[in-house]
């Protein structure tokens, strides 16, 4: 019994010389790293942003851009600007839809209840601001017909929109569209005619095709093109010759003031 109470003793008196630093440990250490471990990370928490690509939102032609923010804290502000503009979003729980029109710099920002802020640039080319393209390079101008390939590459060629102006004011319709290669053929009843090719955004181009030996005869706005052209090549000879005869007066008149002085 005397032993066993000695041992008893021992182990007690070896507990109280350990239970010091674990108490310290326990009561003080741990929990001020915890704690200021829990403020460090809640100061230091920053937003984190997902950008999508633009997709369709409504009408055909509009779009908008989805951005998920994932945030511990709170977000206190999100703006969004194109090209320095502000734009206007629709909020839906972490989900930010921001419509868009146009092309450009997308500037996204968000800024947490800490003050702390993510900022993500994102470029928008998803709007074709580009007309289409006619090929000059390899235009057929045959007799009374006129051939070129037209292409686009974004939103395509709007086949429907494709006309033509002739010399008289005509308004004239292609004659055959192959719409797998691109080729336009117009029927040619005047020796020059204007084409104009819309893509499906809108965008317009224009081409001008001229034959020099017309196997027409010559229309209205020909020969009021021609007589405009030799009225100005009259009346800049006219002002030619009126040049050279003050020239010639002037210098008889010299000649003349010299020979009274002798």
């Amino acid at each position: 019994m005397a032993e066993s109470g000695r041992k008893q003793d021992f182990y007690l008196k070896k507990k109280k010389k350990k239970s010091p630093f674990l108490s310290i440990l326990l009561h003080y250490v741990l929990p001020y790293l915890i704690l200021n471990s829990c403020i460090l990370f809640f100061v230091l928490a920053t937003p984190k942003l997902q950008v999508n690509d633009p997709t369709e939102h409504g009408d055909k032609n509009a779009l908008a851009v989805l951005v998920h923010v994932d945030s511990v804290l709170p977000i206190k502000n999100f703006s969004a600007k194109l090209e320095g503009e502000e734009l206007n979003f629709t909020k839906e729980n972490q989900n930010y839809l921001i419509p868009v029109s146009s092309n450009g710099n997308l500037r996204i920002s968000v800024t947490s209840i800490n003050g702390m802020q993510k900022v993500v640039n994102s470029q928008i080319n998803s709007f074709d601001e580009n007309p289409p393209v006619i090929d000059e390079d390899h235009v057929v101008l045959g007799s009374g017909y006129v051939e070129f390939t037209v292409s686009d590459t974004q939103s395509g060629v709007d086949f429907a929109s494709i006309y033509g102006i002739d010399k008289d004011g005509d308004n004239i319709k292609p004659k055959n569209i192959d719409e797998n290669t691109g080729t336009v053929q117009f029927s040619m009843k005047t020796n020059g005619i204007t084409v104009y090719v819309s893509d499906n955004a809108g965008n317009q181009v224009s081409g001008n095709f001229n034959l020099e030996d017309s196997p027409y005869p010559k229309t209205k706005a020909d020969l009021e093109e021609e007589s405009s052209d030799d009225k100005k090549e009259t009346t800049s000879k006219k002002g030619s010759d009126s040049d050279k005869n003050s020239s010639k007066t002037e210098s008889s008149s010299e000649k003349k003031s010299s020979k009274k002085k002798n």
